[in-house]
């Protein structure tokens, strides 16, 4: 019986981009059957204002890509600008005697791990054990099979607002869709243009959107650091146009024209925002070792001599990149638009998904830390 069709949904700031894959039945992988890109009507003044819009939306792209009527869940991915970003270390007693370690070992030492992180108002997006230690090994990122009496991990927890979540879920639902899993825009980016040369390489993925720049440094699929600004593209033409009494489509304009643009006050306002970036990125890889090579994506990374730019003051090979199953279809700028709904199936169909695990509810956290501090206190 062949499988059902996978609808991703890429739910962005100024856009829903959709993206319907049918997986192959032999091995991983998909056959991509359908895609769009439909941007809101109105630019929105900050991340999912108006829900009903991004719902409408959200129909009308369903409808261009051709699986209205065959979808009942979607995949989504976003990016929020206020996510949070904290490296965890956890630690579990296993035994008195070495004991081998076994994949439960390690679930529990992720939900102590999350215990750790998360506040009763988040919820876990993206969780990676960046490595293990125990009786004789250290820096192991998978001991399963290894023996040990105690186990020590550190994971790099990504959080989301508990509201953002259940916003989500909403306009989601109020589209006809259930929300199959939500995933985080940044491995969902990488995997649309994933290659396994980099397996293990060290790449720094840069996702301007409209209201969000997310930077995520990357070792092969891990995700190390993130870091989270409330800025891009839709911000930086809001701003212009308000400092420089234009209209918003002019200011726009002029932001796409980056370096190049022919309006001096406006270019000036174009390298500060710019410069603001790179010194996001310099505190990003405070302490990590130098990426190989750095890769921009999103719409926002389209401004003319944006990706130069970022190469020459780094030092750091810089492309745009787009996925290559799109380069025959629309202009440049619908490509980018639709590369994290690409990359989203592509993590579906992988033979081993890194999709993450749901988090503990919300009431169940509760009552463990509050259980915790009563301990504590009596």
């Amino acid at each position: 019986m062949s499988q059902p069709p996978l609808l991703a949904l890429d739910i962005g700031s100024t856009k829903v981009a959709c993206a319907v894959g049918l997986p192959h039945e032999q091995g991983p992988g998909f056959e991509l059957v359908g895609s769009s890109l439909v941007s809101y009507p109105t630019p929105p003044e900050a991340w999912l204002s108006d829900a009903m819009m991004v719902s409408r939306t959200i129909e009308q792209a369903i409808e261009a890509s051709g699986a209205s009527g065959d979808a009942q869940s979607a995949l989504v991915t976003f990016h929020h600008p206020r996510l949070t970003s904290e490296r965890v270390r956890a630690a579990l007693t296993l035994a008195d005697e070495p004991i081998v370690i076994r994949s439960q070992d390690l679930m529990r030492l992720q939900r102590r791990a999350l215990d750790q992180a998360l506040g009763v108002d988040r919820e876990p997006l993206l969780v990676e054990r960046l490595g293990c230690s125990g009786n004789g090994f250290e820096g192991v990122h998978d001991p399963r099979g290894l023996s040990a009496t105690r186990l020590v991990g550190m994971f790099h927890v990504i959080a989301m607002p508990t509201a953002a979540r259940q916003a989500l879920v909403h306009v989601v639902e109020s589209a006809g869709l259930d929300l199959a899993r939500l995933i985080y825009s940044l491995p969902s980016a990488l995997a649309s243009v994933w290659e396994p040369a980099w397996q293990q390489r060290r790449v720094l993925l840069i996702d301007r959107g409209g209201l969000t720049t997310s930077l995520g440094c990357f070792l092969g699929s891990i995700l190390e650091a993130v870091r989270v600004m409330p800025r891009g593209g839709i911000t930086l033409a809001a701003a212009m146009a308000r400092e420089l009494h234009v209209s918003f489509d002019q200011a726009l304009a002029w932001t796409l024209e980056g370096s190049n643009c022919r309006r001096p006050e406006a270019r000036a306002l174009v390298e500060e925002e710019w410069q603001m970036l790179q010194r996001d990125i310099e505190a990003l890889l405070q302490g990590e070792a130098r990426p190989e090579a750095m890769l921009v994506t999103g719409r926002g990374a389209l401004a003319d001599g944006f990706v130069e730019w970022l190469e020459a003051i780094n030092g750091i090979p810089t492309s745009l990149w787009r996925p290559a199953r799109l380069h025959q279809l629309g202009d440049l700028p619908q490509q980018m638009g639709l590369g994290n709904a690409l990359g989203l199936l592509e993590l579906a169909t992988r033979a081993s998904s890194g999709f993450v695990p749901g988090s503990q509810p919300f009431l169940n956290r509760l009552l463990s830390r509050t259980r915790a501090l009563l301990v504590e206190y009596f």
